[in-house]
């Protein structure tokens, strides 16, 4: 004999179910924008390994319009569903035909089939929470794009970070903002861990509006190694787009510049070939968190 709970459970799973899928379909698939503010949360937080956090539907809209004038013809066809109480996982298989600008890529006319993963939390019938993995390499490699002949460079880690900023004002040195780091992830082929709190940046700007960074962090590895990473970089935006950002508006990379050139220095033997390289980082900004591409130069 079925219970009244169990028939609820069921009852749930099913309207869980039938949300994500319309997620899929309806939003990523036809581009109907005006679904997402039915079927997220207005306080939806979406995780992406090497990509900031999306914070509330406009991030989603964003999301969805830049991937579709990028791939007009976009759709996910969801091969796998998995549901355990309040969260419903799926595995589908993005496409589409590179026909509009992708971040600062032209378009190439080739066609994508991209690999994902979806983990989504229901509360009150809306999506709050998702964690994604999507196989980017794969995708890059699909349209041709190639890291430049000359220096070779090898991928190290994408880093995500929480931060706190704190604005001096005017000093004798220029305009100073320190960066309080709270925390973060990074992962990448041969290391992956934590940001340790406390670290930050202690930036100061230019008399051409640029930003001088003085960036010091420790990282730790998931097998428990201590990596001090300390770099300079410049930053530089224009002033509304610096306004964007600091209200929490999602900025396209390609509307600033933001690079760095990390050094780092360990006692780990496992780790120890990071004392012998430089590396380069394209950053990424939010009105809350930073994030960085890292590569070494070989």
């Amino acid at each position: 004999m079925v219970s009244r709970i169990e028939t609820k459970e069921a009852a749930m799973a099913f309207d869980n179910k039938a949300l994500v899928l319309r997620h899929h379909d309806e939003i990523w698939s036809k581009g109907n924008l005006e679904a997402v503010d039915e079927i997220y949360a207005a306080d939806f937080i979406g995780h992406h390994p090497g990509t900031l956090d999306w914070i509330g539907t406009n991030s989603v809209k964003l999301a969805v319009s830049r991937t579709r004038q990028a791939f007009p013809d976009f759709r996910e066809i969801v091969e796998d569903v998995v549901i355990e109480g309040a969260k419903v996982v799926t595995r589908f298989t993005a496409s589409g035909t590179h026909l509009g600008m992708l971040g600062g890529l032209s378009p190439t006319g080739k066609q994508i089939t991209m690999a994902e993963i979806g983990i989504f939390r229901i509360a009150n019938g809306k999506i709050v929470e998702k964690w994604g993995q999507l196989d980017r390499l794969g995708m890059f490699q699909q349209l041709g794009i190639l890291p430049p002949a000359w220096p070779p460079l090898e991928f190290l880690y994408e880093i995500v970070m929480d931060a706190e900023v704190h604005d001096l004002g005017q000093t004798p040195g220029g305009p100073r903002r320190v960066v309080h780091v709270t925390g973060g992830t990074f992962e990448g082929p041969r290391l992956r861990g934590t940001v340790l709190p406390g670290g930050g940046d202690w930036l100061v700007g230019r008399a051409d509006g640029s930003r001088r960074l003085d960036v010091r962090i420790t990282l730790r590895t998931d097998d428990g190694a201590l990596i001090y990473a300390h770099y300079p970089g410049v930053f530089h935006a224009p002033p509304d787009v610096l306004e964007r950002i600091q209200s929490g508006a999602n900025v396209d990379v390609t509307e600033y510049y933001f690079r760095v050139a990390p050094m780092f220095e360990t006692g780990s033997p496992k780790y120890d070939w990071l004392n012998r390289i430089v590396a380069t980082g394209i950053g990424r900004r939010t009105r809350t968190q930073v994030g960085y591409s890292v590569y070494a130069i070989l």
